[in-house]
């Protein structure tokens, strides 16, 4: 049996983790597409006047065959399970805990800021003294 039809079984809901290695995925071939669109005509550019229309097919031919290949891979297929699996264990902080953490560390840099600036300007006063 597969990876994919175990972790699959054991999913309660439909396309449990399936939906989500799919969409990483996809995520990665859009990502590496835009990349190697970038690159593609930036190195093209150092030679000629660039053709877009190439380089866009090269570069979502060269993707959509590596995110593929990627896919295939057994190995990478169950480490790519494997983490969206644990990360679906995550208990994510609800709203009202994200924004008390974030006026914490907002509080936090400011007070750091301000510990930082006094000991800058003490330091620059004593500089200023020995030279």
């Amino acid at each position: 049996m597969t990876t994919l039809e175990t972790t699959a079984e054991n999913d309660v809901k439909p396309l449990g983790l399936l939906r989500w290695v799919m969409t990483a995925y996809l995520g990665f071939g859009a990502i590496l597409f835009w990349l190697l669109d970038k690159v593609g005509t930036a190195v093209w550019q150092i030679f000629a006047e660039p053709n877009p229309i190439v380089v866009t097919v090269g570069a979502a031919v060269v993707s959509v065959v590596t995110t593929f290949a990627l896919y295939k891979n057994e190995r990478i297929n169950q480490v790519t399970y494997d983490v969206i699996g644990e990360l679906t264990k995550v208990t994510w902080p609800s709203r009202n805990e994200t924004q008390a953490a974030t006026i914490v560390v907002i509080i936090a840099s400011i007070i750091a800021a301000i510990v930082i600036g006094f000991m800058d300007a003490a330091w620059s006063k004593l500089t200023d003294l020995i030279y």
